[in-house]
């Protein structure tokens, strides 16, 4: 009897495979076009689920007390929602202020760039060429068609009704799942064979566990680093040091461009504001300081080796989500990948995702 060669036989299972290779190609496929189409619907799923992850040490808390059925997250959602309320009445004037004076601001900064750039003959020399080349008036054979642009208050107003209207229907479907989550969750035993249910329970324990001290730990972190960026632009005499706190606290959660997009925000204020560039160079720089006293010692020290991630896989993580769902993709996407490491770390199959995933 002859034996089949150890070729003929890695060559028996080749189709079987490439075909199971596929699949998983065309499934992979069909996942990232169903998240991208499904955005208005999924994000807001999303975010309702990793705010009742955040709020759930609260609503605990509450339990603790004696407070308990739907008015422990009830109470919770209503502070949350005031809180929000008075900060956005807070920062609605400043904030109009910029808008209002953003025409006068930004020619500000543009004289004040083209006085930089001054010294550069040769950059000054080309873009004269190219503004002479381009300078095409119009003629008399050739119709011109304006067309109205929306104006800066307009986009201001959409943007507004619409962030207030997802805002709301992610609190309710926030208490949604802080109200139904754990009854949900008992359910189970009676759909799933018994062995299944208990694994999948330790799995949504675990990692409700992690994840909720991690959202809680960079929601602390980032309203820290808020706090002392507000003070340190007081000091330099920024104006609206509240405003850029807030902002930088919430450009925080976006990993490596939400730093450089708060320093660029913070040059452009500076420049438009202090009379000196050596001055206003001095903001966007004790920023980036600040920023790199937290990344390397408050985040170790309050995270500590708790989910640890690959640099890597955070960087193309930020950048698949943000391809995806926009900004509110950036701000998600540590958290989504700190939910599937974990996932992946309790889950036998998917261990050797987690550990790529890992440091």
């Amino acid at each position: 009897m002859t034996q089949a060669s150890p070729a003929s036989h890695s060559n028996r299972f080749r189709p079987a495979e490439l075909r199971s290779f596929a699949i998983t190609g065309l499934f992979a496929l069909a996942v990232v076009y169903t998240l991208s189409i499904a955005r208005e619907l999924l994000l807001p799923i999303v975010l309702a689920l990793f705010l009742a992850l955040l709020l759930t040490p609260l609503v605990r808390l509450l339990h603790r007390i004696h407070i308990r059925g739907i008015l422990a997250p009830a109470l919770v959602l209503l502070l949350l929602l005031a809180g929000i309320s008075v900060a956005m009445y807070e920062l609605w004037t400043p904030a109009s202020e910029w808008v209002a004076r953003a025409p006068q601001d930004l020619k500000k900064l543009d004289t004040k760039v083209r006085k930089l750039l001054h010294s550069l003959e040769n950059v000054t020399r080309t873009a004269a060429t190219v503004d002479q080349m381009t300078d095409v008036g119009p003629t008399s054979d050739t119709p011109q068609v304006a067309i109205k642009e929306p104006t800066v208050s307009e986009l201001i107003l959409g943007g507004a009704w619409h962030f207030t209207a997802n805002l709301l229907i992610t609190l309710v479907l926030a208490f949604f799942f802080l109200s139904t989550g754990g009854g949900l969750l008992r359910k189970l035993p009676r759909i799933l064979p018994r062995e299944h249910a208990e694994r999948f329970l330790i799995i949504v324990h675990e990692a409700e566990s992690q994840i909720s001290r991690y959202l809680v730990s960079v929601t602390a972190i980032n309203a820290i680093l808020g706090l002392i960026t507000a003070v340190i632009m007081a000091l330099f005499g920024m104006p609206t040091p509240v405003l850029l706190g807030v902002v930088a606290a919430v450009l925080n959660f976006m990993p490596y461009i939400g730093p450089v997009i708060m320093a660029g925000l913070l040059g452009m204020v500076a420049l438009i504001t202090l009379p000196d560039v050596g001055q206003a160079l001095l903001p966007p720089l004790a920023y980036l300081a600040l920023h790199a006293l937290e990344a390397n010692f408050l985040t170790p020290l309050l995270l500590g080796r708790r989910l640890p991630l690959n640099p890597l896989a955070i960087f193309l993580g930020f950048m698949f989500w943000l391809w995806i769902w926009g900004v509110p993709g950036a701000v998600l996407s540590v958290p989504i990948l700190v939910t599937v490491k974990v996932i992946c770390d309790r889950t036998e199959r998917l261990a050797v995702v987690g550990e790529l995933l890992g440091r």
